[in-house]
């Protein structure tokens, strides 16, 4: 069908995830100017109002993103900080198998373990992990990890990408549709606790902002300079010659909560703040749109491997976002999305589904049979549970729900 064609053309892909970005960043109406440059990226994007984190924590979050599969579908342990086994299948992988070349870079030492976040990676940089780190360190990392990331997306050519600065280019032939492409992934760490002063932020606790906690401060500055070093990264991509062949997606892999809900931090519970994450998709030659349809990072993995020109799985739940370009904005189809966050060491059970027509009804499972049920598009701040007052539309959500774990491959965590 005329939906299945492959783009016109294929893109090399950056993938930039920010540990624990709000979506309500300046192009999402944020008063406080605490992302000139990702406002910058989302001006010339297609703008998703209303995505979806896989879950509220990096481990349960980032490595199903990665993979395209709920977290309760994945080969893991029950380790707070997973361990991905062999036998799940990463994006990096199957671009490797395609022909492309791969890349990533992180910062948290967790990353810097082996816990399979370099499958299917050409090379891993973890240079920019703090020596001797430990958890919640207060190490500045974000310069450091643009150095490393602008040293990776350094080559002249697209086809000799990775390469370390200053190292001959991988000489060995590739075959495959992605052969002259690359996939890199960047995972930024600082806007994460604890928030550290940094010189030169605005002043962000003096800025009036009705409804903006006190606390929220120190964390507008961290994201103010992320902001600043992925500017920077944006800065030398935009100034390669292979700059017009690649397709920029940037994201977080969870929110923050600042007292909704008495709710702070994150990790523990599935309340917007949480869950609900900026996602932008710049495609060049891909007139700027903004969504409203929701959608979740399910879709990531499709959405590289259509860029890139390589098959869809049929295995995979999600699909391609390049159908919302297919299409005018109001016309995206709608989906219901689905928040898959299995139990651990610091974390019990959660499970969400937000289903009906965007922004939608979201149904939060607490485990065993506790659950509470708000209409997003009235009450976006999820303050009135209305699962005893409204049965109809708490059945109806149930049955949503059911529906997206029947078709699971749920594997119980190795203990």
């Amino acid at each position: 069908s005329a939906h299945h064609h492959p783009p016109a053309r294929t893109f090399n892909v950056v993938l930039i995830t920010v540990d624990t970005l709000r979506a309500d960043l300046g192009f999402a109406g944020y008063p406080r100017p605490v992302s000139p440059n990702i406002d910058a990226l989302a001006a010339r994007s297609i703008v998703y109002e209303h995505a979806y984190a896989m879950a509220s924590f990096t481990p349960k979050a980032l490595g199903p993103m990665l993979i395209g599969r709920y977290s309760s579908e994945i080969h893991r342990d029950y380790a707070h900080y997973t361990n991905f086994a062999p036998a799940n299948v990463f994006l990096a992988e199957r671009i490797q198998d395609g022909g492309g070349r791969t890349a990533g870079a992180a910062s948290h030492r967790y990353f810097g373990w082996k816990k399979g976040w370099d499958q299917g990676l050409d090379l891993w940089d973890t240079s920019s992990i703090p020596p001797n780190s430990v958890d919640n360190d207060p190490t500045i990392t974000s310069e450091t990890l643009t150095n490393v990331a602008i040293g990776i997306l350094s080559s002249k050519r697209a086809a000799d990408i990775p390469l370390r600065a200053g190292e001959p280019a991988v000489t060995e032939a590739r075959s495959g549709p992605a052969k002259d492409h690359f996939f890199a992934w960047v995972h930024y760490l600082d806007p994460h606790l604890p928030y550290v002063f940094h010189e030169g932020a605005p002043s962000f606790a003096s800025m009036p902002g009705p409804g903006i906690p006190r606390a929220r401060a120190p964390y507008d500055a961290e994201v103010w300079f992320t902001d600043q070093q992925i500017g920077r990264l944006l800065q030398h991509i935009s100034e390669q010659p292979w700059a017009q062949d690649t397709a920029v997606i940037l994201t977080a892999d969870h929110g923050e909560a600042f007292g909704e809900h008495g709710h702070w931090g994150h990790g523990r519970e599935l309340w917007e703040p949480l869950v609900h994450v900026p996602l932008l998709v710049f495609v060049p030659g891909v007139e700027p749109r903004r969504i409203q349809a929701k959608r979740s990072h399910i879709d990531i993995v499709p959405t590289v491997l259509e860029l890139m020109g390589l098959p869809a799985d049929p295995d995979l739940h999600g699909k391609s976002l390049l159908d919302d370009v297919r299409r005018a904005p109001q016309d995206a189809e709608e989906r219901d999305v689905y928040i898959d966050m299995p139990d651990g060491p610091f974390n019990e059970l959660r499970r969400a589904v937000v289903t009906g027509p965007s922004p939608g009804i979201k149904l939060i499972e607490f485990g065993g049979s506790r659950y509470e049920l708000y209409d997003l598009r009235f009450d976006p701040n999820e303050t009135k549970n209305i699962a005893s007052s409204d049965p109809t539309q708490l059945q109806a959500a149930k049955e949503a729900m059911a529906r997206i774990r029947a078709s699971l491959k749920e594997i119980p965590a190795t203990k």
